[in-house]
């Protein structure tokens, strides 16, 4: 197997993407002294709600732009401390024209940023519209405890809202690429469901974005880009962070990732299991498409339920698994208490119990200076000198790999017994351990272009682009074996602090 560039660590994962100085043009931001309120800094395009350009602008306070009523309710909540995503809704008042606006404020130690947009030209709808159409949504994912059908359902009903062309749900492996699971699409198109996209396509600085920020909003790739007066923020000394704005603007390359994808518009949503980045609803759009605030409004709400609904069925399969697989261990004690040996218990029933315990086609056990294996394993002298690099490396707790020969250069020899090793370590001075094996499991991965061509450079080595095309791309993965799962490793820690304790007995008595 060729490596992949990874472009999300190597490059893309760091560039400053929350630092770009500049929001799109569907909105205007002001930014405030937090103790007197003064504007220290705004957007270019300010004069068109406060009547002033943005050089007039600095230095005046927020209250000569609202009412005394407006400004109490607005002081009230920003003297309750550091918060995020504020929403206010009231008209700014100059004088030549009154400008009914909604706000999101971001409050800081020393500043507040102000998000604005003008107030949407369609009727808001009442709170009890908005909550059976929520409610009915939940309904929808409450009906099924099958994960493929709770993202296919979501993806749906996020249809039927928003009305976008396309709609795909990605989740992210381990190395941080996401496959698209479910999708919904029309027009022009093109389908990826079952398509992988690398890592850099959703870089690592910009997964972090979406632990703060639920969705992000991009309604039109072809926007002014609107930059802020004065550049440098005269609070922070630098570029202002705009990591919790929506109105941030985009990074060139994306904008023409966008254009690369035939997508005008687009929204993504995040999926949030346990504080750590699930996968992600990508909504795109042929054409522009501007969502109200109100809509946005709905697709944090939705972003909480679905991430709850998948959560739920994750957990409990992970219940259900534990419950099994810790039946199975005491199946395995049992034996050893009953036997009164370990090797005994171990091997008792040609050791069956373990290998469905831990999901593996062989085993060994290192004990005392003796090996004994059942099942599929390397050769007698090939499981010494893995003991011993065990023993060397001071592996003290739980040791997996699903990779064996990418850290151990000898097992390259044995994918097809064992590219996975689950080592547990009952006295691993002494070179005493059990080890478990999984076989290599051929993958083909069907990516949405080639992976090594995620960016591509100009000749000055600085000027870089996305990739062109997401024309399937075949590729096939050798010697790896299916991946440890968290109640596996789980049981095997467990099934190691029984076994020492019991070897420890043994000596002692």
């Amino acid at each position: 197997m060729s490596q992949n560039k990874n472009y999300d660590a190597e490059f893309c994962g760091n560039l400053a993407i929350h630092q770009t100085n500049s929001i799109q043009d569907f909105g205007f931001l002001i930014v405030l002294e937090i103790a007197s309120l003064d504007i220290i800094q705004v957007s270019d395009n300010v004069e068109a709600i406060i009547a002033k350009s943005a050089k007039e602008s600095i230095g005046t306070n927020f209250k000569d732009y609202v009412s005394a009523e407006d400004l109490s309710r607005f002081k009230l909540e920003i003297n309750k401390g550091i918060r995020t995503r504020l929403p206010f809704q009231f008209p700014l008042v100059s004088a030549t024209a009154t400008v009914p606006v909604n706000i999101l404020a971001h409050v800081k130690k020393d500043l507040v940023i102000l998000e604005i947009e003008k107030i949407d030209e369609e009727p808001e709808r009442s709170f009890t519209e908005v909550f059976q159409g929520v409610r009915s949504f939940i309904s929808t994912l409450e009906s099924t405890d099958n994960l493929q059908e709770v993202c296919e359902a979501s993806i749906k009903e996020i249809r039927k809202i928003a009305g976008f062309d396309g709609i795909r749900m990605y989740q992210f492996d381990k190395n941080w690429n996401g496959t698209v699971i479910a999708e919904e699409i029309t027009g022009e198109l093109e389908s990826y469901l079952g398509q992988t996209f690398p890592a850099s396509d959703v870089p690592k600085q910009a997964r972090a974005l979406y632990l703060k920020n639920p969705f992000r909003l991009i309604p039109n790739r072809n926007y002014k880009t609107i930059k802020l007066f004065p550049v440098i923020n005269p609070i922070t000394n630098g570029f202002l962070d705009l990591s919790d704005c929506n109105l941030r603007s985009v990074a060139s390359v994306h904008l023409e990732y966008m254009a690369n994808m035939n997508v005008t518009a687009s929204m993504s949503i995040r999926v949030i299991i346990d504080g750590v980045l699930w996968g992600l609803i990508s909504c795109h759009h042929i054409t522009s498409k501007y969502l109200s605030i109100e809509s946005r409004s709905i697709f944090d709400w939705l972003s909480l339920e679905i991430s709850y609904r998948i959560s739920s069925i994750i957990k409990h399969e992970e219940l259900v698994s534990s419950a099994r697989l810790l039946q199975q261990r005491t199946v395995v004690t049992d034996i050893i208490y009953a036997e009164d040996d370990i090797t005994k218990g171990i091997f008792s029933d040609e050791n069956q119990n373990l290998l469905s315990l831990f999901n593996a086609t062989g085993a060994a056990l290192s004990l005392n200076g003796k090996i004994k294996t059942t099942g599929m394993v390397p050769e007698m002298d090939q499981l010494e000198n893995l003991t011993l690099w065990l023993e060397g490396k001071g592996i003290n707790k739980i040791f997996t790999s699903q990779n064996l020969g990418e850290t151990y250069e000898e097992a390259k020899a044995y994918p097809n017994v064992a590219s996975g090793l689950l080592a547990i370590p009952i006295d691993a001075g002494k070179g005493d351990f059990l080890l478990c094996f999984r076989p290599e499991v051929i993958q083909n991965i069907k990516w949405g272009g080639d992976p090594n061509q995620a960016i591509t450079f100009e000749k000055d080595g600085v000027n870089y682009h996305p990739r062109n095309s997401f024309k399937l791309w075949m590729q096939t993965i050798y010697g790896q074996s299916d991946d440890w799962k968290k109640t596996e490793i789980e049981m095997a820690e467990s099934l190691r602090n029984f076994l020492f304790e019991f070897k420890a007995k043994q000596i002692y008595n």
